[in-house]
């Protein structure tokens, strides 16, 4: 969602009863956010999820696939003295597709992602400093995720005798984050820094992020995890007045530093020389910093109740982001992207 013009009256925002939120709107580079992407890239190959056996290139094409929806509950606004706020409560849906869709065998679903956050509170104060326009506090009280990886996929790692077929990443976690210069349609160039983390909640002290049951895989080789907590550093520069402007898009310019947590468990390498084909790379569950940054212009919209469309360059290293490969290391994804926000 996207913050007023620069120089709107205070008391003309919309109020009420599911009346559209101008301001907390999500950075693009942000890795959970509910915003809707469709990307075409090359990714690393691994044996986890590379379904057809003679295709042994190191890199693959795939696609990335997110259908998001930012519901405003409640919207208002509110004075404390002489200082100026904005808040609202919403809620969020997501879905992330990852799709091997270039695989001459079945073109296979590799893996979907679900997420859901309500309530999420938005409290904005307004500034109208130099350097510092607004500050933003957003805070999700309940989070959760869950992910699947397709068919295709389960009964691949079935046959190839991986020791574990399938982990149920299903968990419940809580979000807080200050932005600083929340960013949205101000005609003048824009800086945005957000800091901010995720806390996993734990049910079962033995469960973590993560689940498998006796059919999905030997016991032995599960790991369960015990870390909690993630933290990240979120950059954005809009540049509506840029002089790289080209008619109604301007330059955008957004990256995100995470520290991950990789999943504890084994992952697979191809191997030739192996009888099975691949080979076994011991799982620990650590800190990854993972960066993910997005490049390219955005249309700034015919009116500000209009979405927007950006054209961009993707890069993300770190971790597998994507459910139960969250246990591999290394992975890189370069792509082109397609993002609509409203």
């Amino acid at each position: 969602m996207c913050l007023a013009v620069e120089g709107q009256n205070f008391n003309s925002v919309r109020k009420g009863l599911f009346a559209p939120r101008d301001f907390g709107r999500y950075m693009i580079s942000d890795l959970t956010s509910p915003v809707t992407k469709l990307q075409l890239g090359i990714c690393d190959n691994g044996a986890d999820y590379n379904t057809d056996p003679l295709r042994d290139a190191k890199r693959i094409v795939v696609e990335e696939i997110t259908l998001g929806m930012d519901l405003p509950l409640y919207t208002g606004s509110f004075r404390l003295a002489q200082d100026r706020y904005r808040y609202s409560v919403a809620t969020s849906l997501s879905s992330v597709i990852w799709f091997d869709f270039l695989n001459k065998k079945s073109s296979p679903v590799l893996n979907v992602n679900y997420r859901i956050g309500f309530p999420e509170i938005y409290i904005r104060r307004e500034f109208n400093y130099k350097y510092l326009k607004n500050m933003l506090l957003r805070v999700v009280l309940l989070q959760h995720e869950s992910t699947h990886i397709g068919d295709e996929l389960t009964l691949y790692r079935k046959d190839a005798g991986f020791p574990i077929t399938r982990i149920n990443v299903s968990y419940e976690s809580g979000e807080a984050s200050l932005t600083f210069n929340d960013p949205g349609r101000q005609r003048n160039n824009n800086h945005s820094v957000a800091i901010g983390g995720k806390l996993l909640y734990k049910n079962d002290i033995t469960d973590g992020y993560y689940t498998m049951q006796s059919w999905e895989g030997d016991e032995n080789y599960f790991v369960p995890s015990w870390r909690r907590v993630e933290c990240y550093l979120r950059y954005q520069y809009d540049g509506p007045a840029s002089r790289l402007r080209i008619g109604r898009f301007y330059p955008v310019f957004s990256a995100e530093l995470r520290e991950c947590i990789r999943y504890g468990y084994s992952y697979y390498e191809a191997d030739p020389k192996s009888s099975t084909g691949f080979r076994e790379i011991k799982g620990v569950e650590e800190y990854v910093p993972c960066i993910n940054v997005y490049a390219g212009f955005q249309d700034r919209g015919i009116s500000r109740r209009t979405g927007r469309i950006g054209a961009y360059l993707h890069y993300y290293s770190g971790i597998n982001p994507h459910g139960q490969f969250r246990n591999i290391p290394h992975y890189s994804f370069i792509a082109l992207a397609l993002v609509y926000q409203n």
